[in-house]
């Protein structure tokens, strides 16, 4: 509204509309200025009743308030904590998300602008003059590409390399080149292939104007068959041979006849000659055996080292405005991490790991929101708590004959409510992948159950 009210003064519009629009400028103004103040406020409101809920919880502990009041409190508490590094973390990110988008839009890379826009969208930014100058840059890009494809052609002619200038060609053909341009380069490859080889270049010449003729051509002059698959597939098998020839024997630094040509046994005899020469030179390695399928049934992989890991024990530490500054939600085997912020930051402690003891105090066996509200009574600066890794496992189920993955898909997910973990299926050849993922405490209890489950479908 500002910047139209100073272009209609400079076109002279009517003091009478200009009064109007420079009214609703202050009415908007006010309006925008309220609600920043009324935003500023709140959160200076969130903030006071997070520090007293803080100072006050003590205080009541020590005069002896009732245990539900208390925890009633310490629960608030958890959840203006919680909610404070959320928006904390929204607000960091906005500001992120602008700083880099500004930077982003005065410069003139458009791979990094990309980027921004990506960040600057996951935050909620206007994008209009983003887009709009993303735009322009790739295009800017576009053109840069196709230059530098153009100024590859003609090195590569200068060089008299008709397969390197072709090659630039298709790649300004690709990225969307001007056609008066690319047929102007066509012209200059064909005048390079008659400099270096007229014969070869007439000959291909001729062939395309029969190409270009109209009706069905009785002969092709060209001494092989009409029939392209078949042209297709003798050219496939002879640069098939060529490649395994020379893979073969390239290693031991000359090339031989080649012992394929006489057939399947003399192929194989070569082979093994081949591996016997380079065993007596560099000595046998046997090569590692790292999750085989059974032949039937099901069987675990390699355990994981967080399997066998010992229970770690730490100190957690408190602040006064961001409480624990990690993030976490409950569960049957305890307090499951999903971030940790940088203050106080809780050394010792890793993503997706869970606490199952604070103070001694098991967070097993509860509600997810039973599981929460003793974190919340029993946490405080200077606690410890017992902490269990993350855990992953995989297996291979090899059934006799094909089985029902609808229904055992089914039994997966049940099978992963009833123990709290995470379980997915997956192709691996003609056999499946099981890889189930948890605390160490539910890996441990789940396996041997799942382990029963499958053999139930490979039995079958």
């Amino acid at each position: 509204l500002q910047a139209a009210i100073e272009k209609a003064e400079a076109c002279s519009v009517a003091e009478e509309e200009l009064g109007k629009s420079r009214n609703a400028l202050r009415e908007l103004s006010k309006k925008e200025s309220e609600a920043r103040q009324g935003g500023e406020a709140y959160a200076a409101l969130e903030a006071a009743q997070a520090q007293g809920i803080a100072a006050a919880i003590p205080a009541a502990e020590a005069a002896g308030v009732d245990q539900d009041a208390l925890a009633t409190a310490k629960k608030a508490l958890f959840r203006l904590q919680k909610e404070k590094r959320e928006k904390g973390k929204m607000e960091r990110a906005r500001t992120t998300a602008t700083e880099e988008l500004a930077a982003a839009m005065a410069s003139d890379n458009a791979e990094e602008l990309r980027k921004a826009v990506q960040k600057a969208e996951e935050a909620g930014l206007p994008l209009q003059e983003a887009h709009a100058r993303l735009e322009v840059l790739e295009e800017k890009e576009k053109a840069d590409c196709i230059g530098l494809a153009f100024e590859d052609l003609e090195y590569a002619i200068s060089q008299d390399d008709v397969e390197a200038a072709t090659l630039a060609l298709e790649d300004a053909a690709g990225m969307g080149a001007d056609e008066e341009e690319l047929r102007k380069a066509d012209e200059k490859i064909a005048d390079l292939r008659m400099k270096l080889d007229p014969e070869g270049e007439a000959r291909r010449r001729r062939v395309e104007q029969r190409k270009a003729k109209a009706g069905a051509k009785k002969w092709n002059f060209s001494g092989k068959s009409s029939n392209r698959i078949i042209n297709d597939r003798f050219r496939e098998h002879e640069s098939e041979l060529e490649r395994q020839r020379m893979l073969a024997f390239r290693a031991r630094g000359r090339f031989r006849a080649s012992g394929e040509d006489e057939g399947d046994e003399a192929a194989e005899k070569g082979v093994k000659k081949l591996r016997a020469e380079v065993t007596k030179e560099l000595g046998a390695v046997p090569l590692p055996k790292l999750n085989e399928a059974p032949a039937a049934g099901f069987a675990w992989g390699r355990v994981p080292k967080e399997e066998t890991e010992a229970p770690r024990c730490i100190t957690l530490q408190a602040h006064l405005e961001a409480g624990a500054g990690i993030d976490l939600h409950g569960s049957w085997w305890g307090m499951v991490v999903d971030g940790i912020d940088k203050e106080p930051g809780q050394p010792g402690l890793r993503l997706r790991d869970t606490l199952v003891e604070v103070n001694g105090t098991s967070l097993s066996e509860l509600s997810d929101e039973d599981c929460e509200q003793r974190f919340a009574d029993l946490f405080g600066d200077g606690c410890t708590a017992k902490v269990e890794p993350h855990v992953q496992v995989s297996g291979i189920l090899a059934p006799p004959q094909p089985i029902d993955k609808a229904a055992l898909q089914g039994d997966l997910e049940r099978f992963a409510a009833d123990y709290s973990v995470e379980l997915r299926l997956e192709d691996a050849g003609n056999n499946l992948r099981i890889v189930m993922e948890g605390p160490q405490s539910a890996i441990k209890a789940s396996k041997p159950e799942l382990q029963n489950l499958l053999q139930f479908y490979a039995a079958s």
